[in-house]
């Protein structure tokens, strides 16, 4: 159980690394799509996000996993009666959510 609980540790500090990584390079992108054409910062902007998003789903051991839909995502959550409403997290980013509009 403790060698567990040690896995779990070093796996969530990997993953608070990545996502502080992706932080800092989704503030680059948004900072110079500030200052120049929209056009062609909007696609390096996406090319840029798909390349921090493959490099965090490999550090975490789940890039050849295949997504699915976000609709479908969600039809599978409701059919096991999963709320996001219920995890902190998906809170937070709905409270974010709501500020912005």
């Amino acid at each position: 159980m403790t060698e567990t609980l040690e896995t779990l540790a070093k796996r969530v500090n990997q993953l608070e690394k990545v996502v502080a990584e992706m932080m800092l390079q989704l503030s680059q992108i948004v900072n110079t799509s500030k200052s120049a054409d929209p056009k062609v910062h909007k696609i390096a902007d996406k090319q840029n996000e798909a390349q921090a998003i493959q490099k965090m789903r490999e550090h975490l051991g789940i890039a050849d996993i295949e997504l699915m839909p976000l609709e479908e995502l969600r039809k599978r959550m409701a059919r096991h009666g999963i709320r996001a409403e219920d995890n902190e997290f998906s809170r937070a980013i709905i409270e974010e959510r709501e500020k912005n509009k």
